[in-house]
């Protein structure tokens, strides 16, 4: 299967917060990043919806 790089930016303190918090779950940011974005992909929902609600 073909991949594609996402790059994006993110203040230090937020990722290596998050950071730690991956790893205490066993997890790479990298790793997450995929579970979230393989989710949203595969059920059609985003965490987000609800904040766009009513426009």
């Amino acid at each position: 299967m073909a991949e594609k790089l996402i790059q994006l930016r993110v203040e230090d303190t937020v990722k290596d917060r998050a950071d730690e918090i991956f790893k205490s779950q066993g997890l790479t940011t990298q790793t997450a990043i995929k579970i979230f974005l393989t989710q949203v992909a595969n059920t059609g929902q985003s965490p987000f919806d609800h904040l766009f609600e009513g426009k």
